[in-house]
């Protein structure tokens, strides 16, 4: 059982010990979010100890007794600082030498230059804070005759003397109060600074534990600083009413949820605390604002990227803009509960999908902090904001969170994500919230128009409103959905498929056809199909028509990483003729025969056009470095090695040749290979790209594709056009030319 304390009430019954295992005393510490850290915990230190109507908790403190001595498990820093601020104020309102022994009672062991300075201080404490002068408290002490200059290689020592100097900046002026300033620090009554000493004698001290308790210890205070704030916010705050286990279930029960999604090799679970509620305040901040035009205003986007980037916020940032306001914290408490829960046998045997769900998002918002990590997370927040708070979750409950998280996720990962778009989805998704209630989810949102939810991408609402139909119509639809919602490229995007799947006559939806057409695109845009080093897929369905996309002005093979939204393949998905392209090639390949039937398709392609040169040259589009070509006049095209073209670009036209050179066997053509130079990129716009012989005919011979046709021309070292010579080699050359041209159709 806990007990409430005072850092001099415990002196009363133990001397404190630092044991060697801790880490270095870290709260002074340079750099600027120490600083704003070690600035903001003094002057709530100080507040509570001139306001007599204050007090401030500082939560746990954990250790082990051996004797009369308590050897500290965490809450080293704090401690050490309430130590220092002790020192202080005993000094400066001259009741040192009666509290000396009692000081003495705290013992630093993790050096020997820590323990030697905190001995030495205590002992030649007369003088240095009362001295005048414009010398720092540090700058004194460090000039004393006791100071061994090697001390202030001791970190420790180090980060003491700079909180040091941080508390004589504060407590300065109020000195002159003398001894009352110090009475009303070690006050009985009514203690203005205290914490819970939790005595861990009767539990085993395994390493493990010590590590996970201690970690806190590290230099990383932030969030001992920001729960010490909240807890004096919520106290001083009428309207926010939180269960009395709240703070005790976060230092237990809730800091399991974390420690069991630390990462391998992990000891730190606070930041993890703290990523979680910036992300909450980062949600309400969102949910507040009136977005005007397609920008926030400055102020806005500054506390909401502040957040999301997880830098230093102040308690006053927090204030004012009201984060944890109202029954924020119940919001929070109940998302940990329910992790808790899914997190335990019976919860991840009950609920896997639903565990799953809560699993990735949590760690999506720890891990990779993007918007539409946010979102995702944002969405699971809003369905516990509109139920209410602190009761038990049913199993109607579970399964439409579990629905909600499932169609959220799916129109999440269908829209762009910004900071921008992120404040839209909040608001988006507090509107969609009109649809969870005492009815289903599912069955509410089958008869909601696309437009009744706003923001969100058209298409992937209208899929979803119609899967929602399929669903409660034949709930088999159900378990086939999910399986492919959770294919490896769709993103929960299958509406594709479905349109496939549906007689054209009757409009009906069939469930083996949707089975059959799935299965094949699975394959199809498997990691290891969907950019073979021969572009089967790409070149099968140039075999049928032209499905490029557009990507500004480019066109685009289409990209395998479904991350890039502007250059992949959900833009073929979502566009009507190149979709009937894709859904053609379905038809024609068969389930578990799907890469000889693409070879078969790409072996028999005849279709007289510019897509021939890529269906019967992979090289082509290997030569596209980002898989994207640019096309002028419907007939020069151009192979990109970037964006571009003032980036390095071929033609498809002539490197076609170029690749027809090299594997000519003819011997009519030798004499002009023996002299064939690498193909002849360019990076300015206003040149052509070309096949080179060099030297040929007393100057260098080129072939360029110009407008509609290809053009020879024979220049001299000076630049000087010269008549190419007909010879065997020559007219071999153009018979390649014809043949190439014959394949397109010109």
């Amino acid at each position: 059982m806990s007990v409430k304390q005072t850092f001099w009430h415990l002196l009363d019954d133990y001397s404190i010990e630092v044991p060697i295992i801790q880490r270095d005393y870290a709260q002074g510490r340079e750099g600027a979010k120490e600083q704003q850290i070690r600035q903001s915990f003094v002057q709530t230190l100080h507040e509570m100890v001139i306001h007599t109507d204050r007090s401030q908790d500082l939560d746990f403190v954990y250790g082990s007794l051996k004797k009369d001595k308590l050897v500290l498990l965490d809450g080293q820093q704090r401690l050490t600082t309430l130590f220092l601020l002790h020192w202080y104020i005993a000094a400066g309102t001259g009741v040192i030498e009666e509290v000396k022994p009692k000081l003495e009672k705290f013992n630093y062991e993790t050096r020997i230059s820590s323990r030697e300075f905190i001995q030495s201080l205590i002992a030649n404490s007369h003088g240095l804070i009362d001295a005048v002068g414009k010398k720092s408290l540090s700058k004194r002490i460090i000039d004393t005759h006791w100071f061994f200059s090697v001390w202030q290689n001791d970190p420790t020592v180090q980060s003491m003397l700079t909180m040091l100097d941080e508390i004589d900046k504060v407590f300065k002026s109020d000195l002159e109060q003398g001894v009352s300033l110090w009475q009303q620090l070690v006050c009985n009554d009514h203690p203005p600074i205290t914490f819970h000493f939790l005595e861990m004698q009767e539990f085993a001290l395994t390493d493990e534990l010590y590590i996970k308790m201690n970690a806190r210890g590290r230099p990383l205070t932030e969030f001992e600083n920001f729960k010490a704030w909240l807890q004096s916010y919520v106290d001083k705050s009428d309207d926010i009413v939180i269960p009395d286990t709240f703070w005790t279930a976060m230092d237990k029960e809730w800091t399991d949820v974390f420690w069991r999604m630390r990462e391998s090799g992990e000891y730190e679970v606070d930041g993890l605390f703290l990523t979680t509620f910036k992300s909450v305040a980062q949600y309400n901040i969102a949910g507040r604002i009136t977005l005007a035009g397609s920008k926030l205003a400055v102020g806005d986007e500054k506390i909401i990227t502040a957040l999301h980037n997880n830098t230093f916020v102040s308690s006053t940032e927090y204030d004012v803009h009201r984060c944890f306001k109202d029954n924020t914290l119940n919001i929070i408490g109940d998302l940990f509960n329910l992790i808790s829960y899914l997190q335990s046998p019976e919860g991840k045997d009950g609920l896997p999908e639903l565990a799953k769900q809560c699993d990735s998002i949590i760690k999506g918002m720890l891990r990779n902090k993007g918007y539409y990590e946010q979102t995702r997370f944002s969405a699971l927040l809003s369905f516990i904001r509109q139920r209410e708070s602190g009761t038990h979750w049913d199993a109607d409950e579970l399964k439409q969170l579990t629905d909600w998280l499932g169609v959220t996720t799916r129109l999440i990962n269908n829209t762009q994500s910004d900071i921008v778009n992120y404040v839209r989805a909040v608001h988006a998704l507090h509107e969609m919230c009109k649809l969870i209630g005492d009815g289903c989810f599912i069955h509410r949102l089958l008869d909601t128009e696309p437009n009744a939810i706003p923001f969100f991408n058209e298409i992937q609402k209208k899929e979803e409103i119609l899967k929602a139909k399929l669903v409660v119509e034949d709930p088999s639809w159900h378990p086939l959905l999910r399986k492919f919602e959770e294919h490896e490229y769709f993103y929960g995007q299958v509406g594709f498929l479905l349109k496939g799947s549906q007689d054209p006559e009757s409009g009906l939806y069939c469930i083996n056809k949707f089975t059959t057409l799935a299965n094949i695109a699975a394959v199809l845009f498997s990691h290891e199909l969907i950019e073979t080093k021969d572009f089967l897929l790409q070149r099968a369905l140039l075999s049928l028509g032209n499905y490029l996309i557009w990507s500004k002005s480019n066109l685009s093979f289409c990209m395998k990483n479904p991350g890039a939204r502007n250059d992949n393949w959900r833009k073929v998905f979502n566009d009507e003729k190149r979709c009937k392209i894709l859904l053609e090639l379905l038809g024609k390949l068969k389930e578990g025969n799907e890469v000889q039937g693409l070879k078969s398709i790409i072996e028999s392609s005849n279709c007289n056009h510019w897509r021939q040169y890529f269906i019967k040259y992979p090289q082509a589009i290997t030569a596209c470095g980002r898989r994207k070509i640019r096309m002028y006049y419907n007939s020069e095209i151009y192979l990109l090695n970037s964006e571009r073209m003032s980036g390095w670009h071929g033609d498809v036209r002539t490197y076609a040749l170029y690749l027809e050179l090299q594997n000519e066997k003819s011997e009519k053509i030798s004499k002009l290979k023996q002299v064939l130079k690498p193909y002849g990129s360019v990076k300015k716009e206003n040149d052509y790209p070309g096949v080179i012989f060099s030297p040929w005919q007393g100057g260098t011979l080129r072939v360029e594709f110009i407008k509609d046709d290809f053009v020879i021309t024979l220049k001299s070292d000076t630049g000087r056009v010269i008549d190419v010579e007909q010879c065997p080699e020559v007219e071999a050359l153009y018979s390649i030319i014809d043949n190439l041209k014959t394949m397109e159709g010109l």
